[in-house]
């Protein structure tokens, strides 16, 4: 028992060839829309300082306020956008995003965006991720360049097992064949 609780502890300094990526990041900046209202928009015409503003898990590496990139312009209601975002050696290729809220008009409009696509990068396997966007309307538009915020997250839709489940499983039935042949003695 004592070597099968030790074999289940793990301890890594780095990810193994085809381990997945796991946790949460989290950005935010501003965006350019392509009308006056958040309640309105139907694309990000481009990205005004985008920084990760959270992370965890695989992602707890990144600095925050590191700089993130993102593909110049983007429809919220979109098929696949190859490179979307990348940040601290992880890129994410978004396959497929669409509009599930989206309410009012200037000044206090607002928009929310959901997505899946694939994260992958500093030795992961790629891996599948919801992504989530939102805009809303400033309190006062002064600048049209800085006119909107966003926030936006992704999470890993799996976590990897590495294996401890079906050792166990096999310790369990090794037991069980052990006490079958002992009561049948």
């Amino acid at each position: 028992m004592a070597v099968a609780i030790a074999l289940t502890q793990t301890l890594q300094a780095t990810p193994l060839p085809g381990t997945q990526t796991t946790g949460n990041i989290g950005f935010i900046g501003g965006a350019t829309l392509d009308t006056d209202s958040a309640g309105t928009a139907t694309e990000v015409t481009s990205w005004i300082n985008p920084v990760v503003d959270l992370d965890s898990g695989s992602f707890a590496g990144i600095p925050s306020y590191s700089s993130a990139s993102f593909a110049l312009t983007w429809n919220f209601n979109s098929g696949a956008v190859s490179n979307f975002w990348s940040a601290g050696g992880f890129t994410f290729n978004l396959t497929s995003s669409e509009i599930v809220a989206q309410s009012g008009a200037y000044p206090v409009g607002s928009v929310t965006v959901d997505g899946t696509g694939y994260v992958s990068g500093n030795g992961y396997a790629p891996t599948l991720m919801s992504w989530s966007f939102t805009a809303q309307d400033p309190a006062a538009q002064t600048d049209p360049e800085e006119a909107w915020t966003f926030s936006a997250s992704a999470a890993s839709l799996s976590t990897p097992d590495g294996g401890s489940t079906v050792m166990l499983l096999g310790l369990g039935l090794s037991g069980a064949a052990l006490l079958r042949r002992k009561l049948s003695a």
